[in-house]
């Protein structure tokens, strides 16, 4: 698997993680709960903020901080285990497919949600 292609995806996993963390956290590192009243408000801790549009602020709760995070570390334990199994070359290990295989697709797969990146390779698209 290319090279560039892991740390690109890995860049882009640490900011996400960046991002989430600085996102309306107590100070004390603990988690502020965001929920979705019955309006188009997302309330986070004791502070409210309004969108107007109910539909925006439940898209806005779903992906709260704690969830990136969750998904940065899932994303991560893949990484982990292409570089177990693969060894970092998928493609030249059983070029016929198979588990290897398998593994460099889900990379190339995972990494397109960042495909509107400059940094991204077009022939890293699955």
């Amino acid at each position: 698997m290319s090279a560039d292609l892991l740390a690109f995806f890995r860049a882009r996993l640490d900011e996400d993680e960046a991002e989430a963390r600085t996102v309306r956290w107590d100070g004390s590192n603990n988690r502020l709960d965001w929920h979705l009243p019955a309006s188009a408000t997302v309330d986070v801790g004791d502070d409210e903020f309004y969108t107007g549009d109910r539909t925006v602020a439940a898209h806005i709760a779903r992906h709260d901080p704690a969830r990136v995070l969750l998904e940065v570390e899932a994303k991560r334990r893949v990484l982990r285990a292409h570089d177990k199994w693969c060894e970092g070359r998928c493609e030249a290990k059983y070029p016929e497919g198979g588990f290897d295989a398998a593994h460099y697709w889900s990379i190339k797969s995972l990494a397109a949600v960042y495909a509107d990146h400059p940094d991204y390779d077009e022939s890293w698209r699955p």
